[in-house]
């Protein structure tokens, strides 16, 4: 059987922020971002998904010393089981397949910053 998943080139900034993601209004579930592109994140949670499912997701950052957040629907183009420490995970690769135009600002703003904190630390 051939894998038709594909990785997400450039994984970007590592971050390591909280997120949350539905599937519809009354489910929500949380993960934490372990790293993130303008196309697209990784990121690990306990919940068992398939690839190919749609999330819209909520991603919350502090950019200083305020507090924000940006939403964006993306598909999971690649799924891993995690073994650590005693419990398991799975890490998912998705891709954004649609972010609004200011929250496309805020993206591309939280990855300038933490590129410069990585550059200066």
């Amino acid at each position: 059987m051939k894998d038709e998943t594909k990785k997400i080139e450039n994984p970007g900034v590592l971050q390591s922020l909280p997120f949350e993601y539905w599937e519809t209004c009354d489910a929500r579930q949380g993960g934490v971002i372990a790293s993130i592109n303008e196309k697209g994140l990784r990121i690990q949670s306990v919940v068992d998904m398939y690839v190919g499912g749609e999330l819209r997701i909520k991603v919350f950052f502090s950019p200083r010393y305020t507090f924000d957040e940006f939403t964006v629907l993306a598909r999971i183009v690649r799924k891993d089981l995690c073994c650590e420490e005693g419990w398991e995970s799975y890490e998912y690769e998705l891709e954004f397949i649609g972010i609004s135009q200011e929250d496309c600002m805020k993206l591309r703003n939280l990855l300038r910053i933490r590129q410069l904190r990585n550059i200066y630390s």
